[in-house]
């Protein structure tokens, strides 16, 4: 048996045929309607939430208690727990919409001044006629007239036609020579010829730089001619919807063997996406794009290439390749020339992946004689010290905290978010976009904890304390704002009167103990590379916050909830998409892709998990001080 199910999103209609019985999260998966899913289906976090209309499943108390009455009574439903037996109606929230104008998504980042040598060339000439006194061959003359132009000394690596492309080239050379005149232009990418196109095309030549995240994706047009960023893109992952984390979607690979190829589809149509939004905003041809730099998670780029991720989950921890990938861009299905190459930026290890190279390359810390810190923020925490001779780095188990997912009224960076937090004489917020609180997001939770701490809501301990037992002013004012949420303390930041939701909105002990774990994980990585480091905490001169988390964080309250070092607050730069950024400077400079292997193969990666004093640091820094 059959049944339609019709998925309304924003106002658009879309249905689909569902086997009877058939898992409601899956069906949408299937489909490419892509909601939340943190917990990967595995129904503990509510966040998959859509109203149904129609016969659904029978509610379980699990479900009740992730939803709360109020969701519930207005027909939501988490859709990992419900199965579809009848004809029904799914209308997605605004917290599961990923709408570009939706989404708040850091793409800027300090940009050093490079100097412009693009790994893409144009060259337009003329080759000389065939004629009984002429017979040399198309692609020799070619060859050697491309080498005269770009080649200034002998030193120079001859470029050739590159073996992947020639076949194409040559079939296609006699119509191109012949019909025009004999005119052409030569694209060249690095050492190799990968293109050859009818008359003077020189004036166009773009690139395109993305950084694969956990749970977002940026992208950026970048003119390749004069070196400027024309637009920049951005969206949630639309893998989401198989977990919040790395270790849930490759955990889901080795379930279902169908889900590397479905992982693999979303990204590349996102990617996709992303490029037709180039050229449409733009009056720009696809075929004008002729490379695509991508930096991201060892995982989310073993994704993009669609390898196996299995090694990458279990221990001793062995990513399928850690090099940097020069792949024929239609290979991997991605739409720019269909012979333009897609750079895949180098690992270093399972867990400190092409991003962190791309962050280390756009901070310039490794032309820094001084010592500083990077700390890239998001699903994971990588962290990066050293300097221009030396660099150490390792992977916390941040979790998703920081990003809004496992925290009860958490959400994305999207309009409506919660993201500023002040506890005063008053309890102030700001939203993004100052839309009506739908959520609170990672920033806004670490500036409320950070409050709660300095106020005296929560002990040292992390433990939000009962009403009778505040004793600062301060803290006693807010007394009426400690209920209990899922039988345990928590503390009102927003009335479901004053917000666009159907909940309060909370900090529960849960969220507390949520971003306990993750800043002592930072913070203890943090203490286990300067101790390896063989310095002390003075001897840093710069630290350096990298992702959107990184820049939309207040400093102030990262040093309260203690992230970082205290000693540290003053020299603390925030970068942007340092990954974005970085990537941008691949494509721009021939210079900085090499660099790319040399930051790979100068940082010494130290995993936590085998040091046994790491957890000693981490319990030390569980504590609020």
């Amino acid at each position: 048996m059959k049944h339609t199910v019709t998925v309304i999103n924003n106002g658009v209609k879309r249905e689909f045929t569902a086997e009877h019985g058939e898992n409601l999260l899956k069906l949408l998966q299937n489909n490419s309607v892509n909601i939340s899913s943190p917990c990967a289906g595995n129904g503990t976090c509510g966040k998959c939430r859509v109203k149904i209309e129609g016969r659904t499943s029978e509610l379980t108390a699990q479900e009740a208690e992730k939803l709360g009455e109020s969701a519930l009574k207005k027909g939501y439903r988490p859709a990992c727990r419900n199965a579809v037996y009848d004809d029904i109606n799914v209308i997605l929230d605004d917290i599961n919409n990923d709408r570009n104008d939706n989404v708040s998504i850091m793409v800027s980042g300090k940009e050093n001044k490079i100097e412009i040598d693009p790994i893409i060339k144009k060259a337009y000439f003329e080759i000389s006629k065939p004629s009984l006194n002429d017979q040399q061959a198309f692609t020799e003359k070619i060859t050697k007239k491309v080498n005269e132009l770009f080649n200034n000394n002998e030193c120079c690596k001859k470029i050739s036609i590159c073996p992947d492309v020639k076949p194409d080239i040559m079939r296609s050379l006699p119509a191109i020579l012949e019909n025009n005149d004999y005119n052409i232009t030569a694209v060249k990418y690095l050492d190799n010829i990968i293109g050859i196109e009818a008359g003077d095309t020189s004036g166009k030549a773009y690139g395109i730089a993305v950084d694969v995240g956990t749970t977002t994706i940026a992208g950026y047009l970048v003119d390749l001619i004069n070196g400027k960023k024309i637009d920049t893109y951005s969206c949630i992952n639309p893998q989401k919807s198989y977990g919040a984390d790395v270790i849930s979607r490759i955990n889901s690979t080795m379930v279902s063997p169908e889900a590397l190829d479905e992982l693999n589809a979303l990204v590349i149509t996102c990617i996709n996406g992303m490029i037709s939004y180039f050229t449409d905003r733009n009056g720009i041809e696809a075929d004008n794009i002729y490379a695509a730099a991508f930096a991201g998670n060892t995982t989310m780029l073993h994704f993009l290439m669609k390898l196996p991720c299995k090694t990458l989950a279990v221990s001793p921890f062995i990513p399928v390749t850690a090099e940097m990938q020069h792949i024929r861009a239609s290979q991997l299905g991605i739409n720019i020339n269909k012979q333009g190459s897609a750079i895949i930026l180098p690992s270093v290890s399972a867990y400190v992946g092409g991003d962190t190279v791309a962050a280390v390359l756009a901070s310039g810390m490794h032309e820094d004689k001084d010592i500083s810190l990077l700390i890239d923020l998001g699903t994971n925490g990588e962290i990066v010290l050293g300097c221009k001779d030396w660099m150490y780095s390792c992977s916390t188990a941040a979790g998703p905290a920081f990003e809004g997912a496992n925290i009860r009224n958490g959400v994305a960076g999207i309009q409506g978010a919660i993201d500023k937090v002040t506890i005063d004489t008053d309890i102030k917020y700001t939203t993004i976009g100052n839309k009506k609180a739908i959520g609170i997001c990672g920033s806004g939770i670490v500036d409320a904890v950070a409050e709660m701490i300095r106020t005296g809501i929560i002990d040292e301990t992390g433990r939000i304390l009962d009403d009778d037992e505040l004793e600062s002013d301060s803290a006693k004012q807010y007394s009426e704002r400690v209920v209990t949420t899922d039988g345990n303390n928590s503390f009102l930041i927003a009335s479901r009167t004053e917000c666009d939701c159907d909940d309060d909105i909370v900090i529960t002990q849960k969220d507390v103990r949520e971003l306990q774990n993750a800043k002592a994980a930072v913070a203890a990585g943090i203490r286990i590379l300067i101790k390896e480091a063989g310095i002390e905490i003075k001897d840093i001169a710069k630290v350096y916050l990298a992702g959107g988390f990184g820049s939309y964080i207040d400093t102030e309250s990262a040093a309260i909830i203690g992230l970082y070092p205290g000693e540290l607050k003053g020299r603390i730069e925030s970068i942007g998409n340092a990954a974005g950024i970085g990537s941008i400077q691949v494509l721009l400079s021939e210079k900085m892709l090499a660099n790319a292997e040399k930051v790979k193969n100068m940082i010494k990666y130290i995993e936590l998990s085998a040091r046994p004093d790491f957890m000693d640091e981490y319990v030390e820094c569980m504590m609020f001080e």
